[in-house]
């Protein structure tokens, strides 16, 4: 049975939202949906955000569940600057990055794990066949939050991938030990060059007394939230159409 996660309930929701008869169920310590698209009956889960939570919640999931695979979906912040808002990224590798403790600078990312992801042919042709802007690439998963276009073109150097998010690789660590396959599609919601973000980003250069006040007074945080939630519309629209297709 095909098992769909997301971080937030806003990205859960595009999918759940084209299906029939959704219910919420809990068992097993873990709260998850249940509904039916074509004659299909489909498991949604919602990880939270972050590797750890998501991670904890996926593997909780999967000791109740008969997942015969995962399919990932949600935003993601773009590293690549040719990657425009809507445009969705299918994953072909998440690299599982942290800070050096040692030395925090952005360019000491380490590179922990990398997880090459179920080949995902049917989410590019679906895709195209849709004419929706997609292309495949890879994605840095990160504990962190990248808002700064300076630190954007870093991780893009060092990495070479495509987007970054917050969950990806983690979930990809629990597939593998359960010997599940996963997938994963994720619509662009702030491009390379966007800054909107940069007042909840990690600083390597800021203990939390400076980012505290860099968000109380620099960072405006209604606007930036306005600014998402306008780019999160964007990209709710393009992955709905896509999900209304795929599924």
């Amino acid at each position: 049975m095909l098992l769909i996660t997301a971080a937030l309930q806003e990205e859960l929701n595009v999918a759940l939202s084209l299906c029939k008869d959704p219910k919420k169920i809990r068992r097993g310590g873990s709260d998850f949906w249940q509904a039916v698209r074509n004659g299909r009956t489909i498991h949604f889960l919602k990880t939270g955000v972050g590797p750890r939570r998501s991670a904890a919640c996926l593997e909780r999931a999967l000791r109740t569940l008969d997942v015969s695979h995962v399919l990932i979906l949600g935003y993601a912040g773009a590293l690549d600057p040719q990657l425009k808002l809507g445009t969705l990224v299918v994953v072909r590798k998440a690299l599982f990055c942290s800070i050096d403790k040692a030395n925090p600078a952005v360019e000491q990312m380490k590179l922990d794990r990398e997880f090459v992801l179920a080949p995902s042919d049917s989410l590019v042709r679906t895709s195209e066949s849709l004419q929706l802007p997609v292309c495949c690439g890879d994605t840095v998963t990160s504990s962190h939050v990248w808002g700064n276009p300076e630190h954007k073109k870093i991780l893009l150097r060092k990495f070479k991938a495509s987007i970054v998010d917050m969950e990806t690789a983690a979930l990809a660590g629990v597939s593998r030990t359960a010997n599940i396959p996963l997938r994963c599609i994720r619509v662009v919601s702030d491009e390379a060059g966007d800054s909107f973000l940069e007042p909840f980003s990690y600083d390597p250069s800021a203990g939390m007394p400076k980012r505290a006040g860099r968000l109380i007074g620099k960072g405006n945080p209604v606007k930036a939230f306005r600014e998402w939630k306008r780019n999160a519309s964007a990209a709710r629209d393009r992955l709905s159409r896509f999900l209304s297709g795929y599924l």
